[in-house]
């Protein structure tokens, strides 16, 4: 399969496709030193973090997945075969991921649902908005996983963390919907899902009131990141979580992009533009929202950073590879 790649021209020609990935990559983890800078030079308070991810996950990322999904319109989100095989694709993670940390890993509760999360949730909207921007012509892709994952398997995870928090002794089915109707995310997704079926217009300063909220996101959620990233000199890293860390890149850089091409190709058959789409979505890294989850459960912290900071820097592999045989090279 040959792709033409999407390049914008510049005084000087055409950018080449280091040029590409340095442009793509280089600006994520540079917002993410300036987080761990500010933490390591004690810049801000240390509680900062903290603040910085309940605004993301009560107030930016409802909002940014709000308005991207009622921008992208449902006519270019409903591509039955596509979310099939995205859907099909993640279940299969959550299996596989499930008996690997339960069995070899011997991981329970709480932390067996971050290490499954982080083997599927994918950057979507930071990463995934751009990458396909520049490789696909087209950010409605990540825009659908974006969909799948705001509206079913985030406010599950959350959920399940809720029930095994240790709070309640008893969850009863009232209590289960009240955990998922509370989920900021959940409620931003089905509420512009509601406008987009009935087509409700939504005033323009609704939308440029989402906007300024959604816009900070990813620069405050990277900037976060790399904050809490910084470990004082009495909080260590151990091996086990290391090796967690490092099985879960795995699973989000290489298998799950193996699996998402191989449900596509033989079982929907899915042209080559959708099946390339479909690849580079699942390659994507994990999503910020996990070192959100992280934070505000207090459960596999560790973990989740080097999570996110390895299946980063797997993508910039992973990516750099796909630009670089793609344009022929």
């Amino acid at each position: 399969m040959r792709l033409t790649l999407r390049i914008d021209p510049n005084e000087n020609g055409l950018l080449n496709p280091m040029d590409q990935i340095i442009n793509l990559i280089l600006p994520i983890l540079i917002v993410v030193l300036a987080g761990y800078c500010a933490a390591r030079f004690h810049i801000l308070d240390k509680g900062t973090g903290n603040v910085l991810c309940q605004y993301l996950f009560y107030f930016s990322l409802p909002f940014l997945t709000f308005t991207n999904i009622y921008r992208a319109g449902l006519d270019n989100l409903l591509n039955g075969r596509f979310i099939l095989t995205a859907i099909l694709t993640i279940f299969g993670i959550i299996l596989l991921a499930y008996f690997v940390f339960r069995f070899l890993f011997r991981s329970e509760g709480q932390n067996l649902i971050m290490m499954i999360f982080g083997s599927f949730y994918v950057n979507a909207t930071y990463v995934g908005v751009p990458v396909a921007s520049m490789i696909l012509s087209s950010v409605v892709p990540p825009l659908i996983i974006l969909m799948i994952q705001a509206s079913f398997f985030f406010p599950l995870t959350v959920f399940l963390m809720d029930v095994n928090s240790g709070k309640k002794s008893h969850i009863h089915f009232k209590d289960s919907l009240l955990l998922l109707v509370r989920n900021p995310i959940l409620v931003a997704t089905l509420i512009a899902i509601v406008l987009l079926v009935f087509q409700i217009r939504v005033p323009q300063f609704v939308l440029t009131t989402t906007e300024l909220f959604g816009k900070p996101a990813a620069a405050t959620g990277l900037f976060a990141l790399g904050f809490t990233c910084y470990l004082p000199a009495d909080q260590k890293i151990t091996k086990p979580e290391i090796r967690r860390a490092l099985t879960v890149t795995l699973f989000k850089t290489f298998l799950q992009p193996l699996l998402a091409w191989s449900i596509g190709r033989f079982v929907f058959h899915l042209d080559s533009w959708w099946l390339t789409a479909i690849v580079v979505c699942a390659m994507l890294p994990t999503a910020v929202n996990h070192f959100i989850v992280s934070q505000k459960y207090r459960c596999s912290e560790n973990e989740s950073k080097l999570i996110i900071l390895f299946t980063t820097f797997g993508f910039t592999i992973m990516v750099s590879l796909f630009l670089y045989f793609s344009a022929g090279f």
